[in-house]
């Protein structure tokens, strides 16, 4: 075939097509026109399509140019009539790797110098050169060529299918990323550089092995991996932070691939951060991908391995936390944790379980098991960590139902044993709301000797003085262990002895009660039992004891009491010093009253005024015990007939300590002490020593033998009330016996300053009158007057002694003596002295008269009169008052009269041998007050007085006297007043002496 080529810048082409066997003539001189072709794009296509291009062996015109400048040369010529689709076969494709491609056998690509970095083995042969001409390069980005022609830019697609040939769609390949060859770390970087820039969906390139796993920390694992990208199975970074490596080779051994590689948000399916979160997720999808069992899943990990995931994820809870908000997400992390069997229960090989199969012991206790069995119980060594399991739902145990468990089984307790003691530690730490109270009563607190188990208001603590003192070489100290902090707080609450409180002084003294009671008591216990007495004296007021409290200590014996000394040892109650109870001992103070029936205070122990104002009752003593005291004193004493007590001086003593006795009952509260004398009365009623001689038993008589306010016995069973014995008046009425009673009766009592007024006055009045002077021829008597006499004008020979006076006072003193001196006789002559003989009155009455009308006080002139010791002082003042009754009566002096009435009946000179008598002398001289008492008091005591008056006058015995008085009162008034008309007939004829003297007595005055 001749071809020819008909323009000159054509010619190269010869050369070339010279190489398919073709002839070449450049002008149709040199050929017949017949059998030549025109070179054309198109015949050149046809030449060189599914043929090799021959261009290698061209030297001639060409040889100045190079390959790809041939082959752009010849793609400008078939190129030239546009004719893109007619390309298929021609092998003028200009790829990198400088071989012939021909157009459609395959897809070429367009590339950057990056992309065809990617792809060093495959990408040659598919990616075209860029050494072409700009028209060429405007073809070929011509969208008809590409697509008549497969050519085209690398997209996704292109870039998925052409990485087969540059790495192999495999799970894995091991690799080393420091290789020069593919693949290698910067190859990888920049294959995900370039797939990370696009944006794209990386599951196209699930399937290839583009992740690198970094070398394991476990030293038996020395490959590096590329692993494809598969969120069933991701992989996870490595912690930044150092003290994270336990859980690093923790979950390596799980299977877990960790990887140092580049952070991008489309990795993260694939590639985890590390935090607790997505540590737990890539667990949990592991767990899943293998399809086991969770126990299963960790069998790999040893103890050491599960305590260092449960410290990473107790670590860590806080930071993961801020989820919390997500409760989804919250509740997906809750239940893989809960499957996790990295949790230590108490049992002897230490067993790991989930949070789903065990159980919480109470916050803040911590576990004790009295048989020293396993348990589901965790393990719990933090607070934190006991919040983080009951979140998961871990189940709490009941307070009480553990309590119980431990408690049931105490009785196995070792009081040495640690685990115990950090058991009560962390009990009785707890608030003290969660101590239940019924602890009180368990043995559950270890001694300060660890040998025994105790209550807790058994125990105390040694800092207290007092404890120290009283339990000093006991086992009741609390153990170093428990004397701190909240613990002491607990401990207290069930009734430890920490400070000294009411509660635990009562212990205290028990202690030293039952200190008393063993068989050989310590040395010194009398010094511990006075030192906790002094102490409950000093701290009386803080102890701040209730009233049950001190009912309860005062029947304590704790408090030493001393011996009595002789007489009283031989019936003493304690004869020897010993330990009481308040409410048996007595002060000393109350010795004699009680010696008896009572120890009594050891000196060194006394109670002060502070404490008995606190507790009156230890200043007191009880009636019962008085009277039993007497009953013991007559018993044993009297009717004993001791010898000791029967001197002088000793029977002195004894019958002061019985007054004593009867002092103290009169002054009791009568309900009680009637009520218990009814009781004894009956058994035995002589108990009052009616007489001098204790040990004469004739003394001894009943309340109702005994009469008051009379002066003498009428019989042996009415007999008067001795002196000292009248002043318990009450206590007698109590035990029956009788009274002379004094009527209830208003007596007007006169001014005291009456008589002085009257005086006053009548001086004033006195010296109103102007005199009436005489002249008198004989001035003086023979009788001469020295000193104050010869100032006295008047003269009183009373019983033969001469009392001086002055007529001037007397007649202001006295009506009666006004009266006589002014009527003009011879008593009212001024110049001369008068005198006057007086037989019915005493000297010593009349001179208390006198004082009296001088303005004395009755009180003051009758204390100037000396009482002899022979008189009694009843008869004494009678005898007086009833003289001065008589002298009112005749000097018309009512005032005093009635100060006499009242002194007479206040005084209580009254009685029963003698009323009688007054009442005739109040009648004869008009003191009708006085009379009146006297009827009264005769009808108040008839009885008495018929049986105290009339026995002797009518010859009768008792019992005739008794039956006597059995009859009405009309006839005892008639018995009574048979009786005084005896005395009027004694008394008739000096009755009428003193009537005819009253109205002559100053008919002889001048016989002086």
């Amino acid at each position: 075939m001749v071809l020819l080529i008909e323009n000159k810048s054509d010619f190269w082409l010869g050369d070339i097509l010279a190489e398919y066997d073709v002839k070449i003539v450049f002008d149709f001189h040199d050929i017949n026109v017949d059998h030549v072709k025109l070179v054309t794009p198109k015949l050149v296509r046809d030449i060189l399509r599914n043929k090799k291009l021959c261009i290698d062996c061209i030297k001639e015109t060409l040889s100045t140019f190079s390959r790809n400048e041939i082959i752009v040369k010849l793609l400008r010529f078939v190129l030239r009539d546009k004719a893109y689709d007619d390309l298929t076969g021609v092998p003028l494709v200009p790829v990198l790797n400088d071989s012939h491609a021909a157009f459609g056998d395959k897809k070429y690509y367009l590339t950057n110098h990056s992309e065809r970095k990617l792809f060093p083995k495959y990408g040659p042969s598919v990616f075209v050169d860029d050494i072409m001409d700009q028209d060429i390069i405007e073809i070929f980005l011509r969208e008809d060529f590409q697509k008549a022609n497969n050519i085209g830019l690398l997209d996704l697609n292109d870039f998925n299918k052409i990485l087969k040939y540059e790495l192999p769609k495999q799970p894995s390949l091991d690799w080393n990323p420091k290789s020069s060859s593919i693949p290698n770390r910067c190859w990888l970087n920049a294959i995900w550089d370039y797939i990370l820039d696009s944006d794209c969906n990386l599951d196209l390139f699930k399937k290839y092995p583009l992740l690198p796993i970094d070398k394991p920390l476990n030293p038996k694992i020395v490959s590096e991996q590329l692993v494809s990208l598969n969120s069933s199975n991701p992989l996870i970074r490595y912690p930044l932070n150092f003290n994270h490596e336990p859980m690093v080779l923790v979950l390596e051994k799980l299977g877990v691939r960790f990887t140092d590689f580049r952070k991008a948000e489309p990795l993260k399916p694939y590639i985890y951060d590390w935090n607790l979160q997505n540590v737990l997720r890539i667990i949990g999808i592991l767990q899943k991908f293998k399809d086991i069992p969770m126990e299963k899943f960790l069998n790999p990990l040893d103890s050491k391995d599960r305590e260092s995931f449960r410290r990473f994820v107790i670590d860590n809870w806080s930071n993961w936390s801020e989820l919390g908000h997500v409760e989804k997400v919250k509740n997906e992390f809750y239940d893989i944790i809960r499957l996790l069997p990295i949790w230590p229960t108490h049992s002897r090989d230490k067993t790991y379980m989930s949070p789903k199969n065990g159980y919480l012991l109470p916050l803040g206790l911590v576990f004790y098991s009295p048989l020293k069995t396993d348990s589901n119980y965790f393990d719990i060594e933090s607070e934190n960590e006991w919040l983080i399991l009951n979140k998961l739902d871990v189940p709490v145990i009941s307070f009480n139902s553990y309590i119980t468990n431990v408690f049931y089984h105490i009785n196995s307790v070792d009081p040495s044993d640690p685990d115990y003691m950090r058991f009560i530690c962390s009990l009785l730490s707890l608030p003290l709301d969660m101590i239940p109270e019924s602890l009180e009563r368990f043995n559950f607190i270890p001694n300060e000797n660890y040998t025994k188990l105790m209550k807790a208001k058994e125990l105390y603590d040694p800092c207290e003085e007092l404890f120290r003192e009283v339990f000093v070489g006991s086992n009741q100290f609390l153990p170093p262990e428990l004397r701190k902090g909240w613990i002491l707080n607990g401990l207290i609450k069930l009734g430890l002895n920490r400070a000294t409180d009411s509660k635990s002084f009562i212990r205290v003294a028990e202690e030293i009660e039952n200190l008393s009671k063993m068989p050989t008591p310590p040395e010194n216990l009398r010094e511990r039992a006075k030192i906790v007495v002094r102490h409950f004296y000093y701290y009386a007021t803080e102890l701040n004891l209730s009233s049950e409290a001190w009912e309860k200590l005062s029947k304590i014996k704790f408090v030493p009491s001393k011996p009595v000394n002789p007489p009283f040892l031989e019936t003493a109650y304690s004869k020897i010093p010993e330990l009481y109870d308040f409410d048996s001992l007595c002060l000393p103070k109350y010795r004699n009253i009680c010696w008896t029936q009572c120890p009594i205070y050891d000196d060194d122990v006394l109670p002060d005024s502070n404490i008995c104002r606190l507790f009156p009752e230890m200043n007191e003593i009880e009636t019962p015990i008085v009277t039993n005291h007497l009953y013991a004193i007559i018993r044993n004493i009297v009717r004993a007939d001791l010898s000791g007590w029967k001197d002088a001086k000793m029977s002195e003593l004894l019958r002061t300590v019985i007054f004593q006795i009867y002092k103290h009952l009169n002054e009791a509260p009568k309900q009680e002490l009637k009520s218990y004398l009814k009781i004894k009365l009956k058994a035995d009623p002589k108990i009052f020593l009616n007489g001098e001689d204790p040990f004469d038993p004739y003394n001894w008589v009943s309340g109702n033998q005994l009469i008051l306010n009379i002066d003498d016995d009428i019989d042996s069973g009415n007999r008067a009330v001795c002196g000292y014995l009248a002043i318990c008046k009450r206590l007698l009425h109590i035990c029956e016996a009788q009274e002379m009673k004094s009527p209830c009766m208003n007596i007007r009592v006169p001014d005291e300053y009456s008589q002085r007024d009257k005086i006053a006055k009548s001086f004033a009045r006195f010296g109103d009158e102007k005199p009436n002077l005489v002249t008198n021829k004989n001035p003086q008597q023979n009788y001469e007057r020295n000193g104050m006499q010869k100032f006295h004008d008047i003269f009183f020979n009373v019983h033969g002694e001469i009392i001086g006076s002055n007529r001037y006072v007397l007649a202001a003193s006295a009506n009666y003596f006004e009266r006589m001196f002014t009527a003009g006789t011879m008593e009212s002559n001024p110049w001369k002295p008068v005198y006057v003989n007086i037989d019915d009155i005493k000297p010593e009455s009349f001179r208390i008269m006198l004082k009296w009308l001088y303005g004395r006080k009755l009180e003051d002139a009758l204390s100037e009169i000396k009482m002899s010791q022979a008189t009694d002082e009843i008869s004494f003042y009678l005898e007086i008052y009833i003289d001065l009754l008589n002298a009112c009566e005749k000097y018309d002096l009512q005032e005093l009269k009635r100060l006499i009435e009242h002194k007479i009946v206040k005084s209580d000179l009254i009685r029963a041998q003698n009323v009688l008598e007054v009442k005739k002398w109040a009648e004869k001289y008009n003191a009708m007050q006085l009379f009146s008492y006297c009827k009264d008091y005769k009808k108040e005591n008839l009885a008495l007085l018929v049986r105290h008056r009339c026995a002797d006058l009518l010859d009768v015995d008792e019992d005739e006297l008794s039956e006597l008085l059995d009859v009405d009162e009309n006839e005892l008034s008639e018995a009574l007043d048979d009786y005084e008309d005896e005395i009027d007939n004694l008394e008739s004829s000096e009755e009428d002496i003193w009537d005819c003297k009253i109205d002559t007595e100053f008919e002889e005055y001048s016989s002086w």
